[in-house]
């Protein structure tokens, strides 16, 4: 799958404002499944979109996404906790459009914490399952 080179220009409160050869795009923050770093560019994966690279690094965005429900799991994965579906035996995060994002040994107690203090808040009467703090 190829993915088109973007240039961000900005970050707004609900939306990132992206700039191409082609014009300007904006992504809903909230449509924005994973991002995943590669090399010194960020790969946006979307719900329902074909994914899109940024010619920016993945720090850059994980300050400005932390208050909308993305966690950092490993230095490679930002992750949007509304679309965490599972995690597998092998401890990785499973999204909802079936892609895997890692979780890094040093990350590990406090990215299972948060996402199961956001799955219990959201689904309180469903267990999550697959998680486990211990370990």
């Amino acid at each position: 799958m190829r993915s088109e080179v973007i240039v961000p220009i900005s970050i707004g409160p609900k939306a990132l404002s992206l700039t191409s050869r082609r014009g300007r795009k904006k992504i809903a923050i909230d449509r924005i499944i994973r991002m995943e770093a590669e090399s010194n560019y960020t790969c946006i994966h979307i719900m329902d979109q074909r994914p899109v690279l940024m010619a920016r690094v993945l720090g850059d965005y994980e300050a400005v996404l932390e208050p909308f429900g993305f966690v950092r799991t490993h230095r490679s994965h930002l992750v949007n906790r509304q679309y965490v579906s599972d995690i597998n035996a092998s401890g990785e995060i499973i999204m909802i459009d079936q892609s895997k994002a890692e979780i890094s040994r040093r990350k590990r107690k406090t990215v299972l914490g948060i996402l199961n203090l956001a799955y219990s808040g959201k689904h309180a009467d469903i267990p999550f399952k697959g998680i486990n703090i211990a370990g």
